[in-house]
């Protein structure tokens, strides 16, 4: 029997769950050969990264790095992924090689874009912009909010879709307790833009509106349909597609994305909701680089637990491709996430995603005991490869 070839290209959340999912699989693997492919072998899980921003934890003590033990049995190729080309069945590298596959996982993740709104990056480079997409981002936008000296803090929600749906919430949530904390609190203007209709378009009519409800609580002002079409730095102004400018004396904004890979032309790549598959023969895509549409015509949240879903999926249906298993399984709408509220307290949305006739997902107050399992979560990951 010929040796079965596992490409996994992409060691996030993603690219590792498919590995421990075909470890714990219960299928025999000596006659597989995996790959995995990546830029750097190290990764973080996203909620982490407003805790730096609120200054809970340095940047530094977030990356995931697999160990040696934690990738055994896997041959690893540190190289950046250009393309693929299906018809031979090749990954194409940066360098040139070309890496053959039998069977191939795309989990590349998403970019962050600033350059795609007008403006932005000089407000960046001003030194009045900052966001918390990335680790270093985000302990410079805890050094702008831990200067901040009260005014008008604008957060903005660049361009849709964006990873974590509930992430701009959860920083402005952040940097209120922030503030709060430094006594500033009651001489800054908080305010969050957002082209979405409500936050969490995706969970359906209600949990959003009670979101929603919770921002405007703790006075920040919430701002829907609004659509970005340039920032003024020297005038330090957000301007909108419907006309409205929005004032700041700091703004955080969630960057434009744009996937790490594409297929057949620019965009995330659609997958088949059930299977994850691209279309592809043997070539499946999961996480933020995939589109994925709900049963009720809503895209599917860039999220970790869709990232762990779809992977759960796409490695029962890659080993039924190469003949390793009969079974194959579909992706599960059944998701949750977590929304820091501060005081070390988290809320969370749970439920079904892909329920009829709109996604079935409830809001659980903020508490300490899930921000509790929100930390035990990340430890439990990080245990398992490091």
């Amino acid at each position: 029997m010929s040796t079965k070839r596992i490409v996994i290209a992409g060691a996030g959340i993603g690219g590792l769950s498919v590995i421990k999912e075909l470890r714990e699989s219960g299928v025999a693997l000596d006659d597989a050969e995996i790959t995995l492919i990546d830029e750097n072998f190290e990764h973080y899980l996203g909620f982490t990264l407003p805790w730096v921003m609120r200054g809970w934890r340095t940047a530094d003590s977030i990356p995931i790095r697999p160990s040696e033990a934690g990738l055994a049995g896997i041959r690893t190729i540190r190289a950046t992924v250009t393309g693929v080309d299906a018809a031979p069945k090749e990954v194409v590298l940066d360098d040139g090689e070309r890496v053959p596959f039998d069977a191939l996982v795309l989990a590349l993740g998403a970019r962050n874009a600033p350059h795609r709104v007008p403006g932005l990056q000089q407000a960046v480079d001003a030194g009045i912009a900052v966001h918390f997409y990335a680790t270093a981002d985000a302990e410079r936008a805890h050094r702008a909010l831990s200067e901040f000296p009260g005014g008008r803090l604008v957060f903005l929600v660049a361009s849709m879709p964006f990873r974590c749906p509930v992430a701009p919430y959860e920083g402005a949530f952040l940097a209120a307790d922030l503030l709060a904390e430094r006594g500033v609190r009651d001489r800054t203007e908080i305010d969050v833009y957002t082209p979405e209709p409500q936050p969490m378009p995706s969970a359906g009519p209600d949990v959003g509106l009670e979101l929603a409800q919770h921002v405007r609580d703790a006075g920040i002002g919430l701002h829907p349909l609004h659509q970005v079409t340039e920032v003024d730095a020297a005038a330090k102004t957000v301007r909108f597609a419907n006309g409205e400018n929005a004032p700041f004396d700091l703004l955080v904004f969630v960057p434009p994305h744009e996937p790490a890979l594409s297929l057949d032309g620019a965009g995330w790549i659609p997958v088949d909701r059930a299977s994850m598959g691209t279309g592809h023969d043997g070539i499946w895509a999961i996480g933020d680089l995939s589109s994925v549409t709900s049963p009720t015509d809503r895209p599917l949240p860039k999220a970790a637990i869709f990232a762990r879903n779809g992977a759960a999926a796409v490695a029962r249906n890659v080993l039924h491709h190469l003949g390793l298993d009969d079974a194959t399984a579909a992706l599960s709408g059944l998701g949750y996430c977590y929304i820091d509220t501060g005081a070390h307290e988290s809320a969370r949305g749970q439920g079904d995603f892909f329920a009829e006739p709109h996604p079935d997902v409830t809001l659980t107050p903020a508490s300490v005991q899930l921000h509790e399992e929100k930390m035990r979560e990340e430890q439990q990951w990080r245990s398992y490869w490091e």
